[in-house]
């Protein structure tokens, strides 16, 4: 044996607390290791790691972070992309059937309810010869978001129809994809909603 380990040796045995105590008989040994070989009362407690619980923790934030981004990114998106595109349709202006605005018979809730399409709009826009009608209301028939119509010739035409303008609202009734004239198509006023109230009651 080399000087250093019988050194070390001798420190170990120094450092010893049992060192005065006389050595166990090998009876008492052989009794004791089958008592820890065959006692099954010692329960081993199950300790949940706390590593996942603290990196939840980290990560909460985050998440409500990502949630809170979802849900305004929903709010948002739509009202900066303007939501769905309107639907269009065109229709045809009215004919007036060489009829004068004079020659017109007096304007009946009949003659209102019985055309195909009637609704409310506000004149969105004139481009040109096009009248861009955004609707705001429908009382009978199948009406697209947004209306177009050429807008009559004051000059050449019988009276029977009524010129457009940019920022006012109109009450509009069509038969076979034209505008109806007479009276049936007309500014908003008091006198042509009570008409359109009394066609479409409800």
């Amino acid at each position: 044996m080399h000087d250093d380990d019988r050194a070390l040796r001798d420190q170990l045995r120094a450092a010893d607390p049992a060192r005065a105590l006389p050595p166990a008989s090998p009876t008492w040994l052989d009794h004791r290791m089958e008592q820890i070989m065959t006692d099954q009362s010692v329960t081993t407690s199950t300790v949940t790691p706390e590593a996942p619980r603290r990196a939840f923790r980290r990560w909460m934030p985050v998440a409500g972070v990502a949630a809170g981004l979802a849900i305004a990114a929903a709010i948002v998106v739509p009202l900066v992309l303007g939501g769905p595109e309107p639907t269009v349709e065109s229709l045809q202006p009215s004919m007036g059937g060489g009829l004068a605005s004079g020659s017109c018979l007096v304007l009946e809730p009949a003659t209102v309810a019985a055309q195909e399409q009637a609704f409310a709009a506000t004149v969105l826009q004139i481009q040109g010869n096009t009248v861009v009608l955004e609707v705001t209301e429908r009382f009978v028939g199948e009406v697209a978001d947004r209306v177009e119509v050429a807008q009559i010739d004051t000059m050449t035409s019988d009276f029977s129809g009524v010129p457009f303008e940019v920022g006012q609202s109109y009450l509009v009734g069509a038969i076979d994809g034209t505008i109806t004239g007479c009276g049936v198509t007309g500014a908003d006023s008091a006198e042509l909603r009570a008409v359109y109230d009394a066609a479409f009651p409800g």
